[in-house]
């Protein structure tokens, strides 16, 4: 894969504890387990089949810059051991993003969710013209919702039975981060 001359000189994004770059088709492994880990996916979406995840890597793999029209996704690289955790990343469309993460449930707990979050916020808004940045969260993930609020992000609004996992309807939240 090619990077764009835009990712060439900002990336890898860094943090005390973490690092953060464009995903490559080596991270195949990590994308796989993200979205087949049942204590990864339990709270964000239903099983899909292979095909569809192996879709989704490929999309991710599209070099990005602000006025791209797919998903800026990056590996989170833990500093100490250059071991790859999860990933994050942003969409952005008409200065709105829409953040996301996934972190392997070894990581959890340990305020690498928080760290990149706010890495990949201060992007969006310095480096992508994001002025708004929202997340949604699943009703009853607790965790993902404490990690936004850490950040600077507040519930906006309830979606009613928005999603379904495992047959069961969840609302969803919507937490917004507006730049000053």
């Amino acid at each position: 894969m090619t990077k764009s001359r835009f990712e060439k000189g900002l990336f890898p994004l860094t943090t005390p504890r973490l690092s953060m770059r464009p995903m490559i088709k080596a991270d195949w492994p990590l994308f796989h387990c993200l979205h087949t880990d049942n204590a990864v996916i339990a709270q964000c979406f239903d099983p899909m089949p292979l095909d569809e995840i192996e879709t989704r890597f490929e999309q991710r793999l599209t070099p990005w810059s602000p006025d791209a029209k797919h998903w800026l996704c990056l590996v989170i690289v833990e500093a100490e051991t250059q071991t790859p955790v999860g990933v994050t990343g942003f969409l952005l469309e008409q200065g709105v993003a829409e953040v996301g993460y996934l972190l392997l449930p070894p990581y959890h707990g340990r305020g690498y969710g928080t760290e990149s979050l706010q890495a990949v916020t201060d992007f969006a808004i310095h480096h992508g013209g994001a002025r708004t940045i929202n997340a949604t969260v699943t009703a009853g993930n607790l965790a993902s919702a404490h990690v936004l609020e850490k950040v600077g992000f507040q519930l906006s609004r309830i979606d009613p039975d928005a999603f379904a996992i495992g047959g069961v309807c969840y609302d969803d939240w919507i937490y917004t981060y507006t730049a000053a």
